[in-house]
């Protein structure tokens, strides 16, 4: 038994007791209670998963959370307990208890906390720690502890699917057994808080929700426009519609956008405070960005969705009015073509035969992953927005695009905090914020 001593800067400081065979605070420990503090309320009810030392559970609980502590190390419960008491706070739910142990996710548990072990378990030094240490520290194969918890969840009443906020560390760099990937595929939504390196591991804290907090998107066979068939939505929630058809879409400007047979032709609704710490430039981008990532295609500055070879796949719209949510329309050919001249991509050329609806589905939980007002969790930042954007638009200019503004060829070299390109070229250094009298050159 030692004392560790675990200060946050400006948050508090405290001593725990740790057992020789409990994981004490480390570096990953701070990473998370950081994440925690971020949150823009607190109080409810919690749960945190391997509690360990009791650390977290001791700093949720000083923040007001009603906490339920489990770990399956029954001298991780014994000091939990007593840490807990010796700063004053109840350790009456701290359970001996795991994943698959007949654990319940309390009714009415807001916030789900768990630094997964990500100690490969063919890495455990065998031989140096005991079973129940290799079961507390080290991660599992075929989906890892991740896994086991998104079962977990999925088999719980919907209510609490539907509604909890999970924060879970874990390691992305290398990969471990437990994946974001696997939560994404099952219809979560992901945002990264935080991250830090530890040695050659990268350890990362993620928010984890169901998209839209189990609310659906509204799914019509046909419409002039999506971007009109938004405005009709009410206030409040992750609004979108997705339509097999479109009759009268629009691009850029009033500009007409034909809605090819197959295609998707979707718009999201996104609260108007957002424009408050984002500009609609780098709403636009960025948006351009994870659709192109999601079509495996490129985005062309400002809004265009293209193939490796120049050919135009889709687009992005933005369009906002005075009191009224910020409409997001997307557009994306399913198969490629050729017609009086004009050609065309689609994503049948980059990510194979998927319906529009899937293509939705996937396009939808990323553009939540950034943009949705996830209960009490913290938005993405704009810096965030802008280091996506001008990353998906380098891969294009990695290929020796250019771009002619007013007759003079110049090299794009950022993108600013209004989503505007920054050039340089025989000028010297200038910005570019419309398109009007410029063209790119792939």
């Amino acid at each position: 038994m030692r004392k560790e001593r675990f200060c946050l800067e400006g948050l508090g400081d405290w001593e725990v007791l740790v057992p020789t065979t409990v994981y004490p605070p480390r570096e990953d420990t701070e990473l998370l209670c950081m994440a925690i503090s971020r949150l823009a309320r607190h109080g409810g009810k919690a749960v945190e998963i391997g509690c360990g030392s009791g650390i977290v559970s001791i700093f949720l609980a000083s923040l007001g959370w009603e906490v339920t502590s489990i770990d399956v190390n029954p001298y991780a419960v014994s000091a939990t307990r007593g840490n807990l008491e010796s700063h004053g706070f109840p350790s009456d739910r701290v359970i001996e208890s795991g994943i698959g142990d007949g654990f319940e996710i309390p009714e009415g548990t807001e916030l789900l906390i768990w630094n997964i072990p990500y100690l490969d378990s063919e890495d455990d030094g065998s031989g140096l720690i005991s079973p129940i240490e290799v079961a507390a520290l080290s991660d599992i194969p075929n989906g890892g502890w991740g896994g086991e918890l998104l079962e977990l969840i999925s088999e719980s009443p919907s209510s609490i699917s539907r509604e909890i906020l999970v924060l879970l560390v874990l390691r992305t760099d290398p990969d471990s057994s437990s994946r974001i990937s696997d939560w994404e595929s099952r219809g979560w939504s992901c945002r990264s808080l935080n991250s830090t390196r530890m040695g050659r591991e990268k350890i990362e804290v993620f928010g984890i929700w169901r998209t839209g907090f189990g609310l659906g998107a509204t799914m019509i066979e046909s419409c002039a426009s999506t971007m009109d068939e938004a405005k009709k939505f009410p206030g409040g929630g992750w609004q979108r519609v997705c339509s097999s058809e479109q009759t009268d879409g629009r691009g850029r400007r009033g500009s007409e956008w034909a809605s090819r047979q197959g295609g998707l032709f979707a718009t999201w609704a996104i609260e108007s405070k957002l424009l408050q710490s984002i500009s609609p430039g780098v709403l636009q981008t960025s948006i351009g960005s994870i659709v192109a990532n999601e079509l495996g295609a490129n985005m062309k500055w400002p809004n265009d969705i293209i193939s490796q070879d120049g050919r135009k796949m889709g687009g992005v719209l933005v369009e906002a009015s005075e009191g009224s949510p910020i409409r997001v329309g997307v557009g994306a050919n399913r198969h490629g073509f050729d017609e009086n001249g004009v050609t065309g991509s689609g994503w049948e050329e980059t990510i194979g035969p998927m319906d529009s609806k899937e293509v939705f589905s996937r396009i939808d939980r990323s553009v939540s992953s950034f943009f949705e007002e996830a209960g009490i969790l913290p938005g993405t930042p704009q810096e965030t927005l802008v280091s996506i954007s001008w990353e998906a638009l380098s891969v294009l200019l990695s290929r020796g695009a250019m771009l002619e503004v007013n007759g003079e060829l110049v090299r794009p070299v950022g993108l600013n905090r209004r989503g505007e390109l920054e050039t340089i070229g025989p000028r010297g250094h200038g910005v570019v914020a419309e398109l009007d009298g410029t063209e790119w050159l792939l």
